[in-house]
């Protein structure tokens, strides 16, 4: 499985329940990053949890019906690509896979008409925000997965390579005060690995910080582990539930 660009291809929040291994009411009250967001219903989600919620993303300079059109065509697209891939199992279900991209639209539209505030433009690895902006810093579908084919990533390109994830790794600790949560912190074939650069990324994480992988039950159509890469300033006000490290 290979792409020539980064899609514009949502998930459900409840998929980002999933990969994120969070729990809303741990953090009712709190102020949550999804960056990028996508057109993804998790803000809505965390909002209705009582979770004040941002997302951020280059393409929301868009105005809302190119951002459908987009979508929807990056999702026609990949589902072409993964039609033909031998990276999922071949019990994978494809169609409602689908199904969920375009229900996660659906919300994202309506939410983003009706709470224009909780979507900013804005792109790693430099985002406009204060530093310690937010509790909870998460990064879906990014990080890894779109490293360069040959580090175990889905890019055609170079553009996404060690030095880059180095540098946007730094901005997503720099506006959290307490968590960030990384998926997936796997190469991307039907039996993934931890991706490579994870060690390097954590050998340099700045003074404060501590990290480490998480496993996690969602369901992408690989064989094997899934996990997530979880960063937290140790002493920091964690979950108020079970989530804490």
């Amino acid at each position: 499985m290979d792409l020539p660009r980064v899609v514009f291809f949502g998930r459900s929040g409840a998929d980002a329940l999933a990969f994120f291994n969070l729990d809303l009411a741990s953090w009712r009250g709190c102020r949550v990053l999804d960056c990028p967001g996508g057109p993804g219903s998790f803000t809505a989600l965390a909002r209705e949890a009582g979770v004040e919620s941002l997302a951020a993303d280059p393409l929301y300079t868009l105005p809302l019906p190119e951002l459908e059109r987009r979508c929807r065509e990056d999702v026609a697209f990949t589902m072409e690509r993964l039609a033909l891939s031998q990276t999922l199992r071949p019990d994978f279900d494809l169609a409602r896979f689908r199904q969920g991209k375009l229900e996660a639209l659906e919300a994202f539209l309506a939410d983003r008409r009706a709470h224009p505030e909780a979507y900013r433009a804005a792109a790693l690895p430099s985002l406009p925000f204060a530093a310690a902006s937010f509790d909870l810093v998460l990064c879906g579908h990014l990080l890894f997965c779109y490293a360069p084919i040959a580090d175990g990533g889905l890019s055609e390109q170079p553009d996404f390579d060690l030095d880059w994830h180095r540098r946007a790794l730094a901005e997503l600790l720099r506006v959290s005060r307490r968590e960030v949560r990384i998926y997936p912190a796997h190469t991307i074939e039907r039996r993934p690995r931890v991706h490579p650069w994870v060690e390097p990324l954590l050998a340099g994480l700045p003074p404060g910080w501590q990290g480490q992988l998480e496993p996690t039950a969602y369901d992408e159509g690989f064989e094997g582990e899934t996990p997530l890469l979880r960063l937290w300033r140790p002493g920091s006000p964690g979950p108020r539930r079970s989530e804490g490290p």
